[in-house]
C-alpha cells in the first residue's frame, strides 16, 4: 500500500504481511458456520415434514455467534424488531440473525450444533414458539440422539466458563455458575442458602 504525502515529503511505501487465523479460531468464523448451514439444509431438505416451507430462504439467514462466556445460551434466532410480535407470517426475511455458541462450532459438538442450528433453523421458518407442532418436526431431525447433548453441552461451557461455585454449607453439593446466587438460591436436600465460592485461578 503506497500512502501519498504531501509535496516536498517523502514518499511512504508500507508493506502489510497477510493475517493468518488460528485453525481452532477458523471453526468459528463465518466461513465454519455457512459451512454447518450447508450441511443442516442439505439433511432439512430430505425431511417430508418440512417440504412446504420456505428452506431455500434459510440460505440468506445472517449467522452469528454468542459471547464466548455465554451459558444460558446455546443458540437464538433473533426477529427484526416488531416482527416476532407480527400475527402470523413469519419467515426468513423476518429474522435479524442466528447466533450459535461459539464453542459449539468445536468438532467434538458437531452433531449438537447440526441440530441446534436446525432448532433455530424452525424458529427462522416461522414456528416462534415451542408447541406441540414445533415439536413434532424438530423430533423429525434423522439423528434422534443429538438432542441428548444439550444437557452435556451446559454442563461443558459452565465449566469452561464458571466464576462461582454454588456451595451446600451443609452437605457440600456445588454447582459451576458464572454469577453469585447471592442467596437467592437454596440446597434442594437441606434447605440452607447457597454459598458463593470463588473459582481457583492458576
Amino acid at each position: 500500500m503506497t500512502v501519498e504525502l504531501p509535496p516536498g515529503q517523502q514518499r511512504l511505501q508500507i508493506e502489510f504481511a497477510p493475517m493468518e487465523m488460528d485453525p481452532a479460531e477458523e471453526t468459528t468464523t463465518h466461513g465454519g458456520l455457512n459451512g454447518l448451514r450447508n450441511r443442516v439444509l442439505g439433511i432439512m431438505a430430505t425431511i417430508p415434514e418440512l417440504a412446504d416451507h420456505d428452506i431455500r430462504g434459510l440460505e440468506d439467514v445472517p449467522l452469528g455467534r454468542l459471547r464466548r462466556d455465554a451459558t444460558r445460551l446455546h443458540g437464538v434466532c433473533r426477529y427484526h424488531k416488531g416482527r416476532r410480535t407480527a400475527a402470523g407470517g413469519l419467515g426468513p426475511g423476518d429474522v435479524r440473525e442466528v447466533a450459535l455458541h461459539p464453542q459449539v462450532l468445536e468438532e467434538e459438538w458437531k452433531e449438537y450444533a447440526s441440530f441446534l442450528l436446525y432448532h433455530e433453523f424452525l424458529h427462522a421458518l416461522g414456528h416462534v414458539h415451542h408447541d406441540r407442532n414445533f415439536r413434532k418436526l424438530e423430533a423429525s431431525w434423522p439423528n434422534t440422539e443429538a438432542h441428548k447433548l444439550q444437557e452435556t453441552f451446559a454442563r461443558h461451557i459452565r465449566a469452561v466458563n464458571w466464576r462461582w461455585s454454588w456451595t451446600c454449607p451443609e452437605c457440600g453439593w456445588c454447582c459451576s455458575r458464572s454469577v453469585r446466587a447471592a442467596g437467592r438460591y437454596r440446597c434442594r436436600t437441606c434447605r440452607v442458602p447457597l454459598v458463593d465460592v470463588p473459582a481457583v485461578t492458576a
